[in-house]
């Protein structure tokens, strides 16, 4: 039996209309399907929550400070994460804020498009930091845009790096499965 032979045989056994020179075409699953859709009930979870952080009237970490400042503090007695202070915890919590943000939104565009995300979450913490200047009780700053870049770096290689392996697994699953039905390459 030839490889054309052994293609088409399959698909006569699931009663398809194949003409005797027709080959089987098999192609690589789409590896962005569920990562795409990861991405998007992501997005639909992720931004609101940003929008509400950024956007509110009052620094809502302002209220929770002291409290914060007392546990920092008791961690430093006890000699532990003594490089932690207030001002570091803030620009950490920035590049916290857009690593899952990038990293979703490469789960959607697909990781050739990094670059669009990496324009798309500059021009959201530059547009958030210039809605912050004109809002009374928040502060805008050049440091926060500098924190979200970085956060965005990570979440985009992290998305990168998910995305490749993810398509290694799939390609050795499909390679599997073509050596077991016996289709050359």
């Amino acid at each position: 039996m030839t490889t054309a032979e052994h293609a088409v045989q399959p698909a006569q056994q699931r009663g398809a209309a194949v003409s005797a020179h027709a080959t089987r075409v098999v192609s690589l699953p789409r590896t962005s399907a569920p990562l795409r859709r990861l991405g998007a009930i992501g997005l639909l979870l992720a931004i609101p929550v940003v929008a509400i952080m950024t956007l509110w009237p009052t620094h809502f970490l302002l209220r929770i400070k002291p409290r914060v400042v007392q546990g920092i503090e008791w961690f430093h007695t006890r000699e532990m994460f003594e490089w932690l202070y207030w001002t570091r915890l803030e620009v950490l919590a920035n590049v916290a804020m857009f690593v899952p943000l990038a990293l979703l939104l490469v789960f959607v565009l697909g990781a050739r498009r990094w670059w669009v995300v990496l324009g798309l979450c500059l021009a959201m913490t530059v547009g958030i930091e210039l809605t912050q200047y004109f809002m009374p009780g928040r502060v805008a700053s050049l440091k926060d845009i500098a924190a979200n870049g970085m956060g965005a770096v990570i979440g985009v290689l992290l998305a990168v790096a998910v995305e490749a392996i993810v398509r290694r697994v799939r390609r050795g699953s499909f390679e599997r499965r073509r050596a077991a039905h016996g289709i050359a390459r």
